[in-house]
């Protein structure tokens, strides 16, 4: 199975918004968090952070939401 960038902006919009209540849709936004850093950490150019809004933007996810996941994870 091949997923496009497009595909992944696609299921991050269905799964962020339940992944507080449901634990499945939780891990898929973990997994596409840890897909967005290996992008990221190809990135030649820029800060990680810098890096990391590269990739995000090229997989269609809401950069605000990528980051708001990320900080709820670290205050986990």
């Amino acid at each position: 199975m091949d997923i496009k960038g497009t595909d992944i902006g696609r299921l991050w919009s269905t799964h962020f918004p339940r992944r507080k209540i449901d634990a499945a849709s939780r891990m898929f936004c973990l997994s596409i968090g840890h897909a967005i850093r290996n992008i990221a950490q190809n990135i030649p150019c820029g800060g990680l952070t810098e890096r990391l809004r590269k990739a995000v933007r090229s997989l269609d996810v809401p950069e605000d939401q990528f980051f708001q996941f990320t900080d709820e994870i670290k205050a986990r």
